[in-house]
């Protein structure tokens, strides 16, 4: 048999010229994006060489950078330590964020704006410092298993203590514990001890609130969310029981707001501390990495309406750098160990057949689930109450007056485009409720908290800017009035049942 010889494709002169032509147009594009990324890198390198003090910042970062990331890698896989690693990592942690964040002392104008803030601080925390032993009640069951992993697995006197760099049951970083231990050996081995670090995290709270909305919005929009954040029945309750979940609402806000003071101000430092309470927040509940997604939205949306790549480049640089040596340890171990990292997702994870067909009585009823996730986890702030027994006030996470202030500042934030606490509260709703299982549960709406006294803010700072300042304030004292009556005159007659087991004795 013969085969036909195969005849050259033929090309036409257009198409060679065509070729051609988008060849020569795309060469010099090429070579125009590579000088620019020369250019770009020479720009730095000049800014980072323009002073002894800067190259002086580099070569601590990187040090630092070396030393947390060399101890993290060497003990990954280690559960218990001796001890040195923690102090040697927060050394380096301080080092880097002094390095990269000169704190400059300067003289603080006390107006009357900054003594009331003051006053609402204090106010917060005797609401969440007074009687930690008895309100609420007694400790939920994991309050008493924080208690007994610190006494038990936190420096004990044996030459071993469980790392601070991996995570324990659940996936809760062990970290915390450290903290725990930390407060219990100043305020002694009691409820109040055990729960003490959670009033001082809801105090710090009001202060990060104000920060941050003060940066965002203004100073008078950030007192109204400071009171009402200091007030809040749901915070105050959180702010009182032993778990990590309440450094959520310090954290969030703090990294936020750093990061959009020191863009606005063209100061890197608040990139670092930005970068300094995203890498902290990892060693808290895992619900506080939602924090990291409202962080990029703020990052893009700042960038956006300057497009200052080079401000960009720096700020994103100390963000990266000072996180990384925070919780680059952490991570670290994640990456050896992922089962036990994303043991607690995998668990309450919504979305499979198991939970499905308990909710619907289908494995295969999409729908059902979809609406029935939609509107409990929306509804949680409105309408459906906390189904777990960490709060179980028997009321949506609003109530009052509040319900409808906060669908009002929610949506005079999208018309006059506050994105942040919108996209904050969204992404809360969506991750703490609608992906899980359980939904509504009070302890996967905590990292949402400031984003609601926001928008309620925003609501009530409306009638300011519409001229009518005391019914403003008449407002606002309604929502106070009403979240303390409520807390601390009907929840507390029933709280919640869990809430009733003494302070743990270790086991021997």
């Amino acid at each position: 048999m013969f085969h036909r010889k195969r005849r050259p494709s033929v090309v036409s002169d257009d198409t060679l010229s065509q070729d051609m032509r988008s060849a020569e147009i795309a060469a010099p594009l090429r070579l125009s994006a590579v000088r620019r990324l020369l250019n770009f890198a020479r720009d730095i390198k000049r800014y980072v060489c323009s002073s002894d003090r800067r190259v002086l910042q580099l070569i601590t970062a990187v040090a630092c950078l070396f030393v947390s990331l060399s101890i993290g890698i060497a003990y990954s896989s280690e559960h218990y330590v001796r001890g040195w690693q923690l102090w040697v990592w927060l050394l380096c942690c301080v080092i880097m964020i002094v390095a990269l964040a000169p704190i400059r002392v300067r003289r603080l104008e006390v107006d009357a704006n900054l003594r009331a803030l003051l006053v609402v601080t204090a106010v917060a925390f005797l609401l969440r410092a007074t009687l930690l032993d008895v309100i609420p009640g007694g400790l939920h069951p994991d309050e008493t298993g924080t208690a007994r992993f610190t006494m038990e697995q936190v420096y004990t006197g044996s030459e071993l203590t469980i790392s601070p760099f991996v995570v324990s049951s659940g996936s809760h970083p062990t970290l915390y514990h450290y903290l725990s231990k930390l407060f219990m050996s100043v305020f002694g081995y009691t409820a109040a001890g055990v729960r003490s670090s959670s009033a001082l995290a809801g105090t710090l709270a009001v202060l990060a609130t104000y920060g941050c909305v003060a940066v965002w919005n203004n100073r008078r929009m950030a007192l109204i969310a400071a009171i009402l954040i200091a007030t809040y029945h749901f915070h105050v309750h959180w702010s009182r029981l032993a778990l990590s979940n309440i450094w959520d609402t310090v954290w969030i806000p703090a990294m936020i707001g750093a990061y959009a003071w020191g863009w606005k101000n063209r100061n890197s430092a608040g990139a670092a501390l930005a970068g300094a309470a995203l890498g902290f927040s990892q060693y808290f509940y895992q619900g506080g990495r939602v924090g990291s997604l409202v962080l990029l939205f703020a990052i893009v949306w700042l960038w956006w309406n300057d497009r200052d790549n080079q401000r960009l480049a720096l700020h994103l640089g100390k963000l990266a750098a000072v996180s990384i040596c925070v919780a680059g340890p952490l991570f670290l171990y994640a990456v050896t160990e992922p089962g036990p990292f994303l043991e607690r997702f995998n668990t309450i994870f919504g979305w499979q057949p198991s939970v499905i067909q308990e909710t619907t009585g289908s494995a295969t009823g999409y729908w059902q689930f979809f609406w029935y996730q939609l509107t409990r986890s929306v509804g949680a702030y409105t309408a459906y109450t906390d189904i777990t027994g960490f709060y179980r006030p028997l009321t949506p996470l609003t109530i009052g007056i509040s319900m409808l202030l906060l669908p009002i500042g929610f949506g005079w934030a999208i018309f006059k485009r506050m994105w942040v606490p919108v996209v904050w509260l969204t992404l809360a709703t969506f991750l703490g409720g609608f992906l899980l299982s359980g939904a509504p549960s009070s302890s996967h709406y905590v990292n949402s908290i400031p984003a609601i006294v926001w928008l309620i803010a925003i609501a009530i700072d409306l009638l300011n800017e519409r001229g009518h300042p005391r019914l403003a304030l008449a407002i606002l004292a309604i929502v106070v009035v009403t979240d303390l009556v409520f807390y601390f005159g009907i929840y507390l007659q029933s709280p919640s049942l869990d809430l009733s087991r003494p302070f743990p004795v270790p086991f021997s």
